[in-house]
């Protein structure tokens, strides 16, 4: 199974530790890594913008993925929340196993 990192942008640490945590209780990461104190330049409805956001990382398997965007645009303060999908070229293969086995790669 193809194992992916879910690159989020949220409000603040605790919107992201929210999602976070129900990502994991709910068996659609494995984990989730919160990075908090992110500053983010863009452009949004003709204006630049700057926002201190966090940056929230969840570990999870491609099968999951519409699950795991569905699930962050549902809790999410954002209209049009940063949620990006990245795969994993490689990596311990003893950590890629424990994600897929967390995420119901066994038929949990």
């Amino acid at each position: 199974m193809e194992t992916v990192m879910v690159y989020v942008t949220c409000a603040d640490r605790e919107e992201a530790r929210r999602i976070g945590q129900e990502l994991v209780r709910a068996r659609l990461a494995a984990c989730v890594n919160v990075f908090p104190g992110v500053e983010s330049f863009f452009h949004w409805e003709g204006n630049l913008e700057q926002a201190a956001e966090t940056v929230m990382v969840a570990k999870t398997i491609r099968a999951k993925v519409p699950e795991v965007v569905a699930a962050i645009r549902a809790r999410h303060s954002y209209s049009v929340p940063a949620i990006l999908v990245l795969p994993v070229i490689d990596g311990n293969p003893a950590f890629i196993s424990w994600v897929v086995d967390e995420v119901g790669g066994c038929d949990r």
